[in-house]
C-alpha cells in the first residue's frame, strides 16, 4: 500500500500548484508553466513500433532499422516522451526520492499526448515489481501511472493480471543481452487474458527488454493484442 507525504498532502491543500520544474506558481487546473511546457522533449517523431525517437525529417511512420529487422513482438507502441532532461529528472524523484506527488503532472503529460484512443485496449496492465523490490520502495511507479491513466481514459486497469516470480538484478547499467537474460521466465500470468487486447504501461522504456518478455508471456497465455504504452522512452539503444 502506498503511503503518502501527509505534510506534501496538506500543503497541496493550501498552497497554489506549482510547476514541477521551475517552482511558478501555474494554479490548479495546470501542473506545468507554458514556458517549460514548451520545453519537454515530447517524443513526437518515432517508430510506430517500439517508439524509439527518430530524426525530425522522418516521415510519418517510419519504422526504425531495428524493428525492420527484427520485428518486435508486440502490435505498436507509444510513449509521450524521450527521457531526456527534465522528464529524466522528474521521473527519478518519483521513482527514487518518493516524490509521488509528480505522479499526477506525469500522468497527465501521457493523457494530453494520447488524446482520442483509435482502437483503445481492452485493459491495461502495469509492469509489475517483484515483492522484494515492492516492500524496499513502497510503491509501484507505473502502477500509481497507470491507475491516473487508466482513470481518465475510461479503461479496465488489472494490475493483478500478471506477477513477478523471480526476483531479477536491477537493469540499470545491464546491457541488452544481458537484461534478456535477467528477465527469462520472470513473469507469470494470473489472469485469464486469452483473446483480449491489451496495453502494457512502464514509466520507462529503454531496450524494451522487459516488455518483450512479458509480452512472450501474455502471447503465451493466449492474449491476442499487445500494445506498449510509456512515459518516457530513451532515445538510443
Amino acid at each position: 500500500m502506498v503511503v503518502y507525504n501527509c505534510l506534501d498532502f496538506i500543503q497541496s491543500l493550501a498552497l497554489p500548484e506549482r510547476c514541477p520544474c521551475c517552482g511558478i506558481a501555474t494554479g490548479s487546473q495546470q501542473f506545468f508553466c507554458h514556458g517549460c511546457y514548451r520545453t519537454l522533449p515530447f517524443n513526437n517523431h518515432a517508430c510506430p513500433k517500439c517508439a524509439l525517437p527518430l530524426p525530425p525529417q522522418a516521415p510519418p511512420q517510419t519504422l526504425c532499422g531495428r524493428c525492420i529487422q527484427h520485428p518486435p513482438i508486440f502490435h505498436r507502441g507509444f510513449t509521450a516522451l524521450r527521457y531526456e532532461a527534465p522528464i529524466n529528472h522528474l521521473i527519478s524523484s518519483l521513482k527514487f526520492n518518493k516524490q509521488l506527488h509528480l505522479a499526477e503532472p506525469l500522468a497527465n503529460l501521457m493523457i494530453d499526448r494520447l488524446g482520442d484512443i483509435k482502437d483503445p485496449p481492452d485493459t491495461l496492465i502495469p509492469v509489475p515489481l517483484h515483492p522484494l523490490r515492492l516492500r524496499e520502495r513502497g510503491f509501484n511507479q507505473s502502477l500509481e501511472l497507470a491507475r491516473l491513466l487508466a482513470k481518465h481514459q475510461a479503461l479496465n486497469l488489472n494490475w493483478r493480471a500478471v506477477r513477478r516470480i523471480r526476483s531479477t538484478t536491477a537493469q540499470t547499467g545491464l546491457s541488452e543481452k544481458a537484461r534478456r537474460k535477467n528477465l527469462r521466465s520472470a513473469f507469470e500470468v494470473n489472469d485469464d487474458l486469452a483473446g483480449r487486447h491489451v496495453a502494457l504501461f512502464d514509466d520507462v522504456i529503454t531496450t524494451g527488454a522487459t516488455i518483450t518478455e512479458l509480452s512472450r508471456t501474455l502471447l503465451r497465455a493466449g492474449v491476442k493484442r499487445i500494445d506498449i504504452w510509456a512515459l518516457a522512452r530513451t532515445p538510443i539503444l
